[in-house]
This record gives C-alpha cells, sequence and structure tokens, in this order.
C-alpha cells in the first residue's frame, strides 16, 4: 500500500487534503500540533474509507521535534510494510502587518515552519522515495502571495517565494526519476489561517472554500503540474506582474484591503 504524509492536517486546506487522499485509497500519516484533532480525522477517514491512518503531533517549528519526525515516520511505515509515496508539506503560518511592528520571534517562527520545516522533510522523502523507486508525489503548498509581492506579508509572502522556486528546482533536478513536484499556490481561502493571520473577512469575492483547493489542488498533483494556481481570478491576477512594481504593490495592498481587515484583538 501507498502511505501519503500530510503536515497541518488538523484543519483547513491539509484536512481536505487529507479527505482527498483517504478518498482515493491512500494510507495517512497525519501531522499537526493539535494531536486530539488529529486522532478525530484519524479514526473518520480510516473508518470511512477502510484506510490505516496514524496521528503524530509535532511542532514543526521546533527543530528538535522536526528531526525526530520522520523517525516516527519511519516505525510507522515498518509497523505496516507500507512506502512513502506521496507529502504534501501544507502546514505553514504567517501574520498581516507591516514588517517593521510585528515581533522578531514570531517571524523567525514563520521561517522556521514555512522553509525549514518544509526544505528538511522535502530531504528526507525525496531520498526515501528514490530509494524504493515507486512513483511518488511531492506536494508543497506555497501561495499566490508567493507569486505577487504582497505589501503587510513582508516574511510569508517571502517565504512562499521560496517555496515556489524551491518546487520549481527540484521538478528540474527530478525530470528523469519517479517523482513528481508541484507547488500549490491558492490565494485567499476560508480557512482557520485567516484568523491566526490576524485577519476578518469583509468581502469573500474570490475567496474560495478549503475543500475547493484542495480537490483542485490534489488533481494537479496527480497530473505533474509544477506550479498550480487554483481559481480563475487568481489566475488572473498574476498578471498583475506585468505591472511597474510601485503600482502592483499598490493594487494588492488596496485589493487585500477590500476582502479583509485587521481583528482589533489581532497580537502575536
Amino acid at each position: 500500500m501507498s502511505t501519503a504524509l500530510i503536515t497541518g492536517a488538523s484543519s483547513g486546506i491539509g484536512l481536505d487534503i487529507a479527505r482527498q487522499l483517504a478518498a482515493r485509497g491512500l494510507n495517512l500519516i497525519l501531522v499537526a500540533r493539535r494531536k486530539e484533532l488529529l486522532d478525530q480525522l484519524a479514526d473518520e477517514l480510516a473508518a470511512g474509507h477502510g484506510i490505516t491512518t496514524t496521528a503524530l503531533a509535532c511542532d514543526l517549528a521546533d527543530r528538535q521535534s522536526l528531526g525526530a519526525l520522520f523517525d516516527d515516520v519511519d516505525a510507522t511505515l515498518a509497523k505496516h510494510n507500507e512506502h512513502l509515496t506521496v507529502l504534501v508539506n501544507n502546514a505553514g503560518t504567517g501574520f498581516w502587518a507591516p514588517f517593521a511592528d510585528q515581533d522578531l520571534a514570531g517571524l523567525q517562527r514563520d521561517i522556521d515552519l514555512n522553509v525549514t520545516a518544509l526544505t528538511t522533510l522535502s530531504h528526507g522523502f525525496i531520498n526515501r522515495a528514490r530509494a524504493h523507486g515507486q512513483r511518488s508525489y511531492l506536494m508543497n503548498v506555497a501561495s499566490l502571495a508567493g507569486i505577487l509581492p504582497t505589501p503587510q506579508y513582508a516574511t510569508y509572502s517571502g517565504t512562499k517565494g521560496y517555496v515556489r522556486f524551491f518546487t520549481e528546482i527540484l521538478d528540474y533536478e527530478l525530470r528523469d526519476s519517479p517523482i513528481s513536484v508541484t507547488a500549490a499556490c491558492p490565494g485567499g481561502v476560508l480557512t482557520p489561517f485567516l484568523d491566526q493571520a490576524g485577519q476578518t473577512v469583509k468581502k469573500q469575492t474570490g475567496i474560495m472554500t478549503a475543500a475547493e483547493v484542495a480537490k483542485l489542488c490534489v488533481d494537479a498533483m496527480y497530473a505533474g503540474k509544477v506550479v498550480y494556481v487554483p481559481g480563475l481570478l487568481n489566475k488572473v491576477a498574476v498578471y498583475t506582474n506585468l505591472l511597474p512594481r510601485r503600482l502592483r504593490g499598490w493594487l494588492l495592498e488596496r485589493s487585500m484591503m477590500m476582502s479583509v481587515e485587521a481583528r482589533p484583538d489581532a497580537s502575536r
């Protein structure tokens, strides 16, 4: 049997990607910090699809916990005589505020989760996939903000830009291997991320549901798409990059402020 490892699986896009992959018959290893939510999802998917599910609580921004994760993953795979053929690096964080006004420790945590954890897990997955030689898929969940530099999301946008370029380079380096690599770049999505980022929704135009995004991105992963932007409005928005830099920044800032506003009680 093939097994998929999904980070950030306790809510939002990660949760719905888990449901998509469970429906395709893959066994799942679900990773997030909140063990009780993972256990609930694991039980739901195992009962609903007749698959094997394992919940592993891990703070991926903590390097000691991150370093030990693959020990638990390898033990789980050995127990069920399975191979890891899918990795979805979905866990990520960010905060919507001017860069200089944010707490440096929070910004460092963004980098540790969005970049360091994703890079570490990708390295471990690729080497395991090369060893077993089966057709395998790596999805790195980036963001439209990784294509369009988004004001007040400096660190988030910068780290997601890393994810996008990192994925494109991996695709080239792995071009003669059975490993397919995809950068999923969703725009606004109705998930708990908005609340964590200090935002509330004012206008839902162009904001997609996690279920919609998950299905489109999983389909894109299996189709071998390298950089995938779900949603027509998001695809059109990519062409904003053709505008002069200052005009592009102004439009992106205004567009964001039309859709969301800062929560009065938001803090890190």
